[in-house]
């Protein structure tokens, strides 16, 4: 590309910041050069003591003076980095482009004259002044090396109009062109694209996949970036590109759930025999497995919804009881049966509640000691759905060894706070009892009423857990922000004597403001009175 190119103005104000640069009193403060392994783990990220700021000084010093092995080796670096590592290194060249100021004055010289190679455009294009960057960019636009891309995807979002312009043409034109793969042009879009200027890259790339063959959609549909994956597979398959044993493939093993799930659907779609489906049953995923039972019952497979009715996720075990009822089925019968089993699978006790009715409670009660803790999880929300929830049984539950039973305990039983016995409760709260019945305590007794709330809250303000200490100082701040000034009936006697004790103890953790409003809104008299 011949000087012209650049444009009448850009080109004399490159010779002008140029004709200064051997007089100039300016110095460049570099690092030192390193070794070659070093530039080859640093760029991209993968050595992660190596931040981007660091390796843009580095890479700065690499290009102005590394020897032709060592810059050819940054550049292939620079060539293969991730998208979120050029960004980061973006906007760090910027910053250090001030401490090569002679060099920069040199650089715009040799933009003039068109004699730059990539790894120098490459940094260019990352400078801190427009008017450098756009000459970088359009000497870049003769290269074909993915570094030189990523930089034009870059600009293509720049904040300044002349340079975005001339990025997007380039990119335009190698778009047109279609001089290699993809996949990084790609990665760059989706991750410019919540950028107030990226939205375009993104937009143009998801146009061209949309129109490409499966030949050229397959480096895509094998990126290690999965928005680029998700991409590509969303215009294989609005395309139809993909067989459905590739698509049921993909739906199994990939690591990416929104694929997993589009591909799912891609594979219904596109099967002409819901028996192809079967493998997808047995997915890891959810929505892979509902899809596929959706498919298989809608053709009467009452087979396959009787072999989904234990599913751990709702989501399947309701089509698979849809797809029972459709063909004159019970599916609550069917539960019974299966918990009666010693034991049943937690979806099992979970389908029952979702089905079943009040004489189910025994059946389901039994299992309250189910030796899986996800089991015990199912049995207390099973009865909560079926309505009949008895405080007394439950209680035991609050010292399980599971977190996640007490918490399902916890929301069971908070709906009949007036029944807990405030001794057992405080228990809970002792030191010696594991983090997750302690807490079970604590947001049990906060629940009672406010002044009960005040007094759990105030002994807990300078505990050893961490959850605890945090959770009773801020339930303070929301009680004093929001509900204390409904607060009509004040603590009784005794309530109230214990609460000045406890108040006066937080002082120096809650400060005056907060101790001033705690005495004022329990009704005890300031400090000063006493």
């Amino acid at each position: 590309m011949d000087a012209m190119s650049l444009g009448t103005v850009l080109l004399r104000w490159l010779r002008a910041t140029s004709a200064g640069s051997s007089e100039s009193p300016e110095r460049d403060y570099l690092p030192e050069l390193p070794a070659i392994e070093w530039v080859r783990a640093g760029a991209g990220g993968g050595d992660r003591s190596v931040s981007p700021a660091e390796f843009s000084a580095v890479l700065l010093r690499v290009a102005r003076d590394g020897e032709p092995g060592l810059r050819a080796a940054a550049v292939d670096a620079l060539g293969s980095a991730e998208a979120r590592w050029w960004l980061a290194v973006d906007e760090a060249l910027r910053e250090r482009w001030w401490s090569a100021p002679r060099w920069s004055r040199s650089l715009a010289g040799d933009l003039a004259d068109g004699e730059v190679e990539v790894l120098r455009l490459a940094v260019a294009g990352c400078h801190r002044e427009g008017r450098i960057r756009e000459a970088a960019v359009v000497r870049l636009a003769d290269h074909t090396h993915p570094a030189a891309l990523a930089v034009l995807a870059l600009r293509t979002a720049d904040w300044v109009a002349e340079v975005r312009q001339r990025a997007r043409a380039a990119v335009d034109g190698w778009l047109s062109s279609s001089r290699g793969s993809l996949t990084q042009l790609t990665e760059m879009a989706f991750a410019l694209r919540g950028r107030g200027q990226g939205a375009w890259l993104a937009e143009r790339v998801e146009g061209v996949l949309r129109d490409l063959p499966l030949g050229g959609l397959e480096p895509l549909l094998a990126a290690r970036d999965r928005r680029t994956r998700r991409a590509a597979y969303q215009a294989a398959t609005t395309g139809g590109l993909l067989s459905v044993s590739r698509l049921i493939t993909a739906a199994m093993k990939d690591d990416d759930l929104p694929i997993r799930s589009l591909c799912a659907r891609g594979a219904v779609q596109a099967a002409t025999d819901p028996a192809q489906l079967r493998g997808l049953l047995v997915s890891r995923t959810a929505l892979v497995r509902a899809e596929a039972l959706q498919a298989v019952t809608a053709v009467g497979d009452l087979g396959a919804a009787e072999a989904a009715l234990p599913d751990r996720h709702p989501l399947v075990r309701a089509i698979a009881q849809a797809g029972l009822r459709r063909g004159g089925e019970d599916p609550a019968e069917f539960y019974r049966l299966l918990a009666r089993r010693e034991p049943p699978a937690p979806g099992v006790i979970a389908g029952l509640g979702e089905t079943g009715d009040v004489e189910d409670a025994g059946l389901v009660r039994r299992w309250l000691a189910h030796p899986r803790a996800r089991g015990r999880v199912e049995a207390v929300r099973a009865l909560r759905r079926l309505g009949v929830i008895r405080s007394a049984e439950l209680w035991p539950l609050l010292r399980d060894d599971s977190g996640a039973v007490t918490r399902q305990v916890v929301a069971a039983l908070r709906h009949d706070i007036g029944a807990l016995d405030p001794e057992v409760l405080e228990a809970l709260l002792r030191p010696g009892n594991a983090p997750h019945v302690r807490f079970a305590g604590y947001r049990l007794l906060t629940l009672t009423n406010a002044w009960q709330r005040l007094d759990t809250n105030l002994r807990l303000i300078d505990d050893p857990d961490d959850r605890l200490r945090a959770g009773a100082q801020a339930d303070i701040s929301v009680w004093l922000n929001r509900q204390a000034a409904t607060t009509y009936h004040g603590p009784s006697g005794d309530r109230a004597a214990e609460l000045d004790k406890l108040i006066e103890r937080a002082r120096p953790i809650l400060g005056e403001d907060e101790v001033r409003l705690l005495r004022f809104h329990a009704g005890l008299p300031h400090q000063a009175e006493l």
